[in-house]
């Protein structure tokens, strides 16, 4: 028999998990489930839940902690769900997470927040509050926890984006949508932004390198045909 890795699957010793998965994980995942079982993806009918759980997946094989991967789970909810910081603790709690855990989550969700559900949304709006984002990015440490939630955050919407482009569709046309309240340019402008601005934070993470330049290529490859005139006139 050929000598394969397949072969020898089973002689491989099997190493533990960074961490073991535990109240924490199960309390967000039953909040993000409750609380976004109604929603779907942009221009579509996919649950919302399925960007929440590949977004906690990106932060956990990035060298994430379960607090950040269970930010990652509920990033949205604030912004998404009209669920204050005070009331995301206390669901958290109620579900068995410990009081520290559940506020550490929480600061994360918030420092990943652009804005919040009863905001309006149009493009002067949509400018400020990223902008906003930016400039909150920019001014945190390079090790802070909500970094790697962001990034994963991105990483995951852009590449759906890319995929929507290979499939035929421009940059130009996709966003052009009245499900988006930016056009090609501005998402252009601000997509361009956090590239720089995670590139400068986590140059030297080897963990989330890999994150950094998957967002770089699908931004590069999203835009390409896309006249840089967008972002704060």
């Amino acid at each position: 028999m050929r000598n394969t890795p397949v072969t020898h699957l089973g002689q491989v010793a099997k190493s533990k998990p960074r961490y073991t998965s535990g109240v924490l994980t199960t309390a967000a995942l039953g909040v993000a489930v409750e609380k976004f079982a109604n929603i779907a993806r942009k221009g579509g009918d996919t649950p919302y839940l399925s960007h929440l759980l590949a977004v906690s997946a990106l932060v956990m094989e990035h060298g994430g902690s379960e607090e950040q991967a269970a930010a990652a789970l509920l990033h949205d909810i604030i912004e998404d769900c009209d669920v204050s910081a005070t009331e995301l603790v206390d669901l958290l709690v109620a579900r068995g997470a410990d009081q520290a855990a559940a506020e550490h989550v929480t600061t994360m969700v918030e420092a990943t927040t652009d804005g919040q559900a009863s905001d309006k949304r149009n493009k002067t709006d949509w400018l400020r509050r990223k902008q906003t984002y930016l400039d909150g990015l920019a001014k945190k440490s390079p090790d802070h926890p909500a970094l790697l939630v962001s990034l994963a955050d991105k990483v995951h919407n852009a590449e759906a984006t890319l995929a929507q482009v290979r499939g035929g569709l421009s940059a130009n046309d996709l966003y052009a949508g009245t499900e988006f309240n930016a056009k090609a340019a501005d998402q252009k402008w601000y997509y361009t932004n956090l590239v720089a601005v995670f590139s400068k934070h986590l140059s030297s993470d080897v963990n989330t390198q890999p994150l950094v330049r998957r967002l770089a290529t699908a931004v590069e490859e999203i835009f390409r045909d896309v006249a840089v005139t967008g972002g704060p006139q």
